[in-house]
């Protein structure tokens, strides 16, 4: 067996969430060096941005790669499953799938405008009571944001 092989049986699993508590939902994630996220599906949109590091998420055995300033869209009921090989902090926006209509129905690499990055850092440095109007605006301008960005596929440009 290849060093590689044997390496990625010895990543710590992390498990994904099972339900997504609002029609938005926020969240950042220190991931340690050789983290797994088994292959999954859900009911909801997902907008993965890494802050730092490199995550790799399959979908259909398609590796798409997320340094930063990019980030991957994942629609609802979508198989993947992600690693990464160093350590990484990511954001993710999970998506109720009712709200998920005009955001692109398959997966790939999102081209964001500036706000994006700008939004997440914000959010991640300025942790907020998740039920304030103040904060629930901040993540529909951010899906907004989403709806209006070009996807292109598993490359980056």
């Amino acid at each position: 067996m290849k060093k590689s092989a044997q390496r990625v049986q010895d990543f710590q699993e992390i498990p994904a969430h099972n339900a997504i508590p609002d029609l938005l939902w926020f969240r950042v994630r220190n991931a340690p060096a050789e983290t797994v996220y088994p292959q999954h599906a859900h009911a909801w949109g997902e907008f993965i941005y890494a802050f730092s590091g490199v995550l790799e998420v399959n979908i259909d055995q398609i590796n798409y790669l997320t340094p930063p300033p990019y980030g991957i869209w994942l629609p609802p009921y979508t198989k993947h499953s992600g690693i990464n090989r160093n350590e990484v902090t990511h954001a993710t926006l999970y998506v109720h799938e009712s709200l998920c209509q005009k955001l692109p129905q398959k997966a790939g690499i999102l081209l964001t405008s500036p706000l994006v990055p700008a939004l997440l850092d914000h959010l991640r440095q300025n942790p907020q009571d998740e039920t304030q109007v103040e904060y629930i605006r901040l993540l529909q301008v951010l899906l907004d944001q989403l709806i209006q960005a070009e996807l292109v596929g598993s490359y980056l440009p």
